[in-house]
């Protein structure tokens, strides 16, 4: 990697975190209780340990990072009750939003056949209301999400199509959890495309994670976030 694009991306960093930090600046009532309350809550929840004792090595455990984290307190915050998830990857993000409640149900699609075989493993140590597929052919959703999580590291084959589908399986109380938007070029691009979603309200960009609300009483707006 080109040295002038490492500064960019520590100086981009560093301008993230100076702005919004605890909040500052923020004036969507909405949007600091977010951030305040959520994004930079630095609590030891139960489920954290219940999750990492489900994952067993080291190694596994930790894939269970500060995202995964967070994706757990989003999911508690909304009270989320439907997910749809593109690139379950291992599973580990799956254990997290599923785990504040368990009447959520969370369909899965994970392409990568060696990782959908571990991630099958580990759903089989859960009572939860969880189906993996390997492609989204497979699934027929009617219903709309609460939550949609999508992993650009483990599902970049996103489409016109694909977003049009998203987008109507949004509905006011729908949020989008992106990964990996700066991962690299293409998955800028497609991080892009999701916010131009038209019935998007709130943007939040925590530099790899990105963070999609359609709630009509939010403005079309896009904050940059430390975390």
């Amino acid at each position: 990697m080109p040295r002038i694009y490492k500064l960019s991306r520590a100086g981009l960093r560093l301008l993230y975190k100076i702005r919004h930090h605890k909040g500052h600046g923020i004036h969507s009532p909405f949007v600091f209780n977010l951030i305040t309350k959520v994004i930079e809550d630095k609590s030891s929840y139960p489920a954290y340990d219940d999750i990492k004792s489900l994952l067993g090595d080291s190694s596994s455990q930790r894939r269970f990072n500060k995202y995964s984290r967070l994706y757990y307190r989003l999911t508690d915050y909304f009270e989320v009750k439907q997910v749809l998830e593109l690139g379950s990857g291992y599973g580990i993000d799956t254990l997290s939003v599923t785990a504040p409640s368990t009447n959520t149900s969370c369909t899965c699609i994970e392409l990568s056949e060696r990782k959908r075989a571990e991630a099958q493993k580990l759903y089989s140590l859960l009572d939860k209301n969880i189906v993996l597929y390997k492609n989204l052919k497979e699934v027929s959703l009617s219903e709309k999400q609460d939550c949609i999580l999508i992993d650009l590291n483990s599902y970049n084959k996103l489409s016109d199509d694909i977003i049009k589908y998203i987008s109507s399986l949004s509905y006011e109380k729908t949020f989008i959890i992106v990964k990996g938007i700066r991962t690299n070029k293409r998955h800028q691009m497609l991080w892009r495309d999701i916010i131009r979603i038209d019935s998007r309200t709130a943007v939040l960009d925590l530099f790899n994670v990105g963070i999609i609300f359609f709630d009509k009483r939010l403005y079309r707006w896009s904050y940059q976030i430390s975390f």
